[in-house]
C-alpha cells in the first residue's frame, strides 16, 4: 500500500481501494459504486459506533454507494471545508456543530434538505409515520432561522434534572416536581444547614443561563427580527430567583460537573443537573455513594400548563453541492442512520438519544435496572422535549456571553446592567464565526 502507484491514487479512491479489501463481498457488483465521501470529527465510542454503521451499509446495501469515512479534528475539519470553497474540494456530507452549519449555509455550500425529506419516495423521504416517530429535534436542529433545512442530527444529547427518589419521598413528594412552585418548595424541605444538605449545584457556564431561561418559557433569540432577548423582563426574573436561591443556601456554585455529581452521589444535594450520555457514570456513583432509587426528567415549567423544555445540543449531517445523484446517495445513508434499527445501536454504543421513539423497543430496556429505568425516562420525558439552540455561526459567542455574564452577577455586579451589557455584546456577534469556539 505504500507503492508510488497507490500514493498516485487520489486520496478518495485510495479509501475506496482500502474499504473494498476490508470487505470485499461488498465491493463485488456488475455495476461499479459510486465513493461517497464523508467527514466527520467523532472519536473514541462514537467513532467507533459510527465505523461499525458504515461497515454494516458498505456490506449489505443494495445501493450503489459504498462510503468512504475520512476523520479529522473539529478545528482542522472546519479550515479545511472553508478552504474548500475555494479549491471545490469537498466531501458529499460531513457531520459538523451547528454553528459551523450555518457558516457554510451563509456561504451558499450546503443543499437544503426539504426536498429530500418530503420526497415521496419512501426510501428517501419521512413519511407521515416517520414523522410522528421522529423525535422533534431532528427536525428543528438544523433548521436556519429562514426556515431552510439544512441539517439532520445524528442523536445528539440532552440537559436533565437527576432527583433523589427515596429522599423526596421522605418529604412527601417521591415525584420530580413538574412546576417551580413546587420545586421551590421542595428545595426549601431538603435544605438543611445543619445537617450539610442542599437542594442543587450550579455552575455558571454558558449552559445553565440557557437551560434556566428555557425552563422559566423565556426565549433568548426571535428569528422574525433576528435579535437575542438577553435582559427581557422575564430572564431578568428567571435569574434574579437563582441568584435568591443562592443567597439563601437552598444553591450552591458547584467548581465542575464532577463536584456537582459527587455530592448528588453522596446524597448531599437533592438534585443534579447534567447531560443524559452521563447517566451510566451517576448509576456507577450512586451505587458507590448513597446507593439510593433516583429519576431523571426536565426542569420544572411555569405552570401545569407548559411544556417543559430539555436544552439539546449535538451534530449535524450536512450535504455539500454536487449533483443530484451524489446529494441522493449521500442523503440516503443519513436517512438509513435514522432508522429504528440503526438509531437504536447508536444510542446504545454511545448514550446518546436515538432519533426515534420506536428505538425504545429495539434498546430492550429492562426497567428493574437503574441505568435502563433512567434511559427509559429519558426516551419518554426528555427527548421529545429536547429544545436546540437556533442554527446561528455567532451562537457560540453568545453562549460565552451569558457564560461571562453569570458569572458576573454571581460576584455581585447588578443583575439589570449585567444582562443588557451582554445583550449589546452578543447582538453585535450573532452572525459572526465563532464556530470553533
Amino acid at each position: 500500500m505504500s507503492t508510488p502507484l497507490f500514493r498516485s491514487i487520489s486520496r478518495p479512491l485510495r479509501a475506496l481501494l482500502i474499504a473494498c479489501l476490508v470487505a470485499l463481498p461488498a465491493c463485488v457488483s456488475l455495476r461499479p459504486r459510486s465513493a461517497i465521501v464523508l467527514w466527520h470529527a467523532l472519536d473514541g465510542d462514537r467513532e467507533r459506533a459510527l465505523l461499525r454503521l458504515i461497515d454494516r451499509w458498505n456490506q449489505s446495501n443494495a445501493d450503489d454507494s459504498v462510503i468512504v469515512p475520512e476523520r479529522r479534528t473539529e478545528a482542522a475539519q472546519h479550515r479545511a471545508l472553508l478552504d474548500g470553497e475555494a479549491t471545490g474540494r469537498l466531501p458529499d456530507f460531513a457531520l459538523v456543530a451547528p454553528a459551523q452549519a450555518a457558516v457554510y449555509e451563509q456561504r451558499g455550500l450546503l443543499t437544503q434538505l426539504d426536498g429530500l425529506v418530503n420526497s415521496a419516495n419512501p426510501a428517501v423521504g419521512w413519511d407521515a409515520g416517520d414523522r410522528a416517530d421522529l423525535f422533534p429535534f431532528m427536525l428543528q436542529a438544523g433548521r436556519s432561522p429562514q426556515g431552510r433545512l439544512v441539517g439532520v442530527p445524528q442523536g445528539g444529547d440532552a440537559r436533565m434534572v437527576l432527583g433523589n427518589r427515596d429522599w423526596a419521598t421522605t418529604l412527601a413528594s417521591p415525584e420530580l416536581p413538574t412546576t417551580w412552585e413546587a420545586f421551590n418548595r421542595l428545595c426549601n424541605l431538603a435544605t438543611d444547614r445543619l445537617a450539610g444538605t442542599l437542594c442543587f449545584g450550579v455552575n455558571p457556564n454558558d449552559y445553565l443561563f440557557e437551560e434556566w431561561s428555557l425552563a422559566h418559557g423565556v426565549p433568548l433569540y426571535t428569528p422574525e427580527s433576528n435579535a437575542v432577548q438577553l435582559n427581557a423582563p422575564a430572564t431578568v426574573a428567571a435569574i434574579e430567583q437563582l441568584v435568591t436561591d443562592l443567597q439563601i443556601g437552598r444553591a450552591y456554585r458547584a467548581p465542575s460537573s464532577e463536584r456537582s455529581a459527587d455530592d448528588f452521589a453522596a446524597a448531599r444535594v437533592l438534585f443534579a443537573l447534567d447531560w443524559v450520555s452521563r447517566i451510566p457514570d451517576y448509576v456507577t456513583a450512586i451505587r458507590n455513594g448513597g446507593n439510593f432509587e433516583f429519576d431523571t426528567g426536565t426542569l420544572p415549567s411555569p405552570s401545569d400548563d407548559a411544556s417543559p423544555a430539555a436544552l439539546w445540543r449535538g451534530p449535524l449531517w450536512v450535504l455539500f453541492k454536487t449533483n443530484p445523484d451524489r446529494e441522493r446517495l449521500a442523503w440516503r445513508f443519513v436517512r438509513w442512520l435514522t432508522d429504528t434499527e440503526q438509531t437504536a445501536q447508536w444510542a446504545a454504543a454511545t448514550g446518546q438519544l436515538p432519533a426515534r421513539a420506536s428505538a425504545a423497543n429495539t434498546l430492550n430496556l429492562d426497567p428493574a435496572s437503574a441505568r435502563d429505568a433512567a434511559r427509559l425516562a429519558v426516551l419518554q420525558r426528555i427527548a421529545p422535549n429536547a429544545a436546540p439552540p437556533p442554527l446561528l455561526s455567532g451562537w457560540p459567542c453568545v453562549q460565552d456571553e451569558m457564560a461571562t455574564g453569570l458569572r458576573q452577577i454571581f460576584e455581585g455586579q447588578p443583575i439589570t446592567e449585567t444582562l443588557t451589557a451582554i445583550q449589546s455584546r452578543a447582538q453585535a456577534v450573532l452572525n459572526e464565526d465563532c464556530s470553533t469556539r
